[in-house]
C-alpha cells in the first residue's frame, strides 16, 4: 500500500500524512519515506517528533539522514557550508549541537531566529573554497554542507583541510550540479541512468581529499524535483579506494542507489 494512504488514520487525512511523508519525518527501516513508497505491517516505522520544526526544508533533508545514520550531535561544533537560511543549521541545534559556525558567500540569508542564538557564529560574504583550519580555532567535530551551482569536487579538498581527523561530514548531492549538461532532462530533472555514475564519481572525488565515504541515504523530495542523497563521510588521511573495506563500502553505497532508483520508479 502506498506509504500516504497508509498513514492517513494516524495524521487524519491522506493529505497530511502525505506533508509529514514529504517532510521527511517518517522512516521505514531506517530510510527516509516518500509519499508513493510501498509499506506493509511488517515494515519498521521512526516518527520524527512533531515539534520538530525547521527555518527551512534543508533541516528536514538533514534531519532524516540523522536519523537514519544514528548520529549523534549532542555537544559538538560544526560548520554548516552553504548554511543560506538555515536548516541544516537549525536541524544540528535542535539535536543538541553546542555550536555551529553557518557560512555562506550570501549576505543576509540567516534566519533572525538563528542571528539571535548564541550558539550560532554567522559568517556570511565568505567563499567557503578559501576557508582554513585557523579560521575554527577551537576545531570542529563535525561539517555539513549544501551548496548549489558548484561541484563538491571542490568543497571535498576544504572539508578535509578544516575537519579533524577522524570526525563526520554529511554533504548533500544534488546530481544537477555534478551531472554533464547531456545527462539534464528538458524539465532539469537529471537521468536517473546519471545518478549511480554521478555518485560514483562523487566516491572517489572524497577519496581524492582524505574523505572516506560511509553510507548515504536519499534526501526527501517534493514531487517534480531532483532525487538527493546525503552522504555521510570521515575524515581519513588514509583513505584508499582499492582497499578491500572501502571497495565493499563503496559498493554497498552504490547498491542503496539502486535501490533507491528502483523504488522510486515501481512507485510512480
Amino acid at each position: 500500500m502506498r506509504a500516504d494512504k497508509y498513514f492517513a488514520g494516524k495524521f487524519g487525512s491522506r493529505t497530511k500524512a502525505a506533508e509529514e511523508l514529504t517532510a521527511g519525518r517518517i522512516l521505514k527501516n531506517g530510510k527516509v519515506l516518500l509519499p508513493k513508497d510501498e509499506v506493509s505491517d511488517g515494515d519498521e516505522f521512526t516518527f520524527l517528533p512533531a515539534a520538530e520544526r525547521f527555518v527551512s526544508g534543508g533541516g528536514y533533508k538533514l534531519s532524516a539522514a540523522l536519523k537514519a545514520f544514528s548520529f549523534d550531535c549532542a555537544g559538538k561544533t560544526f560548520a554548516d557550508i552553504g548554511a543560506s537560511t538555515g536548516g541544516f543549521t537549525d536541524c544540528l541545534l535542535q539535536n543538541g549541537a553546542k555550536q555551529v559556525f553557518a557560512i555562506d558567500v550570501g549576505e543576509s540569508l540567516l534566519d533572525e531566529s538563528l542571528k539571535n542564538d548564541v550558539r550560532v557564529i554567522e559568517m556570511e560574504n565568505v567563499n567557503a573554497r578559501y576557508l582554513q583550519a585557523s579560521d575554527f580555532p577551537c576545531g570542529l567535530d563535525g561539517i555539513v554542507a549544501d551548496v548549489s551551482f558548484i561541484s563538491l569536487k571542490h568543497i571535498f579538498p576544504v572539508i578535509s583541510a578544516i575537519l579533524q581527523e577522524g570526525k563526520d561530514a554529511f554533504t548533500l548531492i544534488k546530481p544537477q550540479f555534478e551531472c554533464e549538461k547531456q545527462g539534464i532532462g528538458k524539465s532539469g530533472i537529471v537521468k536517473k541512468t546519471e545518478h549511480k555514475k554521478i555518485v560514483k564519481k562523487v566516491l572517489v572525488f572524497a577519496a581524492e581529499s582524505g574523505l572516506e565515504p560511509l553510507e548515504i541515504t536519499n534526501a526527501p523530495i517534493k514531487k517534480g524535483k531532483n532525487i538527493e542523497y546525503v552522504l555521510h563521510l570521515k575524515k581519513n588521511g588514509a583513505t584508499d579506494l582499492q582497499n578491500t573495506i572501502s571497495k565493499a563500502r563503496n559498493e554497498r553505497i552504490l547498491n542503496e542507489i539502486d535501490r533507491i532508483l528502483k523504488t522510486d520508479t515501481e512507485n510512480k
